[in-house]
């Protein structure tokens, strides 16, 4: 700026410091906002070999893929392409806000060509100039290992509540519905969608309709993280400098985290979900009954709930997996329709 001071600065020198060149209106980036990773593919290749690393399940379907070829086992969890079984075959990043729905907040998004003078989709325009955008693109705290199907058929889609229970992949429950451009995940990732959505909105401002924020407090009530969720947010935040508060915090009400009013309250980090597990005590003989007959201790009955309902990476124990199969109806637990549920827990 030192031209300024000089009388002999020229017109041309202060157009060329008030628009300097190739600045595309571009939005610094803020220096609050979380250090991810700078490219999409470099996101993808950290979520897969550092976030998920011992833990290569898919988020909707609970299914087992190869982290070194990304090809899913759709045994391993009972899933049926609906339509696409080559694209069902493999994982993809799964952007659970949709990149279409917090770029419409960006202007490179809705005036293409006002920001980068030619005629380029919102996406490539944002890409080019947009830091913030690039930010939140990349955001491990809003990307998930999914079926390549499920993420396809999903599309830009806002979350919600699907009438009739379409369903149409095998055991996985996710529900989508193109006529009313809505999909529905299955109950027991709920909360972290919930939760995610809420951090999207706090980190970058990508404001939620008062509805959509009664719909994901709901979720956000019905299923509380467990352990795994609480892992996948410290790793995330060791690679990117910053957590997911709506996980940490959880306990504490959204809307004071949003708003930043919790910081009056004491900060206590969120414990894991315990779950009691019942020893089952044998008599000394005992009749031989296939699985589907046997009955459920009243013991167990007590200690476990069906809500939320829940994959068998997230159960602690045979007993658990038992009562959510026959007291929950919770069919996707048993892919091979044997009548036994989780054959990591039960089969042992």
């Amino acid at each position: 700026m030192s031209c300024l001071l000089l009388s002999a600065c020229s017109l041309e020198d202060l157009k060329q410091l008030l628009n300097p060149p190739d600045s595309g209106n571009a939005v610094e980036r803020p220096e609050n906002l979380p250090d991810t990773p700078a490219t999409f593919e470099l996101a993808k290749k950290r979520l897969y070999s550092e976030v998920y690393q011992g833990h290569a399940l898919t988020f909707y379907c609970g299914c087992s893929y190869s982290p070194k070829s990304r090809k899913v086992d759709w045994n391993s969890c009972g899933y049926q392409p609906r339509k696409n079984p080559e694209r069902a075959s493999r994982i993809e990043a799964e952007h659970v806000m949709p990149a279409h729905q917090f770029g419409n907040f960006r202007a490179c998004w809705r005036e293409p060509e006002k920001i980068c003078g030619s005629k380029m989709s919102g996406r490539k325009c944002c890409e080019a100039k947009d830091p913030v955008f690039n930010t939140a693109h990349n955001d491990l705290n809003n990307l998930y290992p999914a079926i390549g199907e499920v993420n396809g058929d999903r599309s830009n889609f806002n979350w919600g509540e699907v009438p009739g229970e379409k369903r149409e992949y095998g055991a996985c429950t996710m529900e989508v519905d193109e006529s009313i451009r809505r999909a529905e995940p299955p109950e027991y990732v709920k909360g972290e969608i919930a939760r995610t959505m809420f951090y999207m909105e706090k980190t970058y401002g990508f404001r939620l309709s008062g509805q959509d924020r009664k719909l994901y407090a709901a979720w956000n009530r019905m299923d509380p993280p467990d352990d795994w969720e609480m892992e996948r947010n410290r790793r995330i935040a060791k690679i990117q400098g910053q957590d997911n508060p709506f996980i940490r915090l959880y306990g504490q009400d959204p809307e004071l985290i949003r708003t930043g009013k919790n910081e009056e309250i004491v900060e206590k980090p969120a414990q894991p979900i315990q779950v009691q597990t019942v020893e089952k005590q044998e008599p000394e003989t005992v009749p031989v009954m296939p699985p589907e007959s046997l009955p459920m201790p009243a013991e167990a009955a007590e200690a476990f709930s069906c809500q939320p309902v829940k994959s068998c990476s997230k159960m602690k124990s045979c007993a658990e997996a038992e009562f959510q199969l026959r007291h929950c109806g919770n069919t996707a637990i048993d892919g091979n329709n044997d009548g036994v549920p989780c054959a990591s827990l039960c089969r042992r």
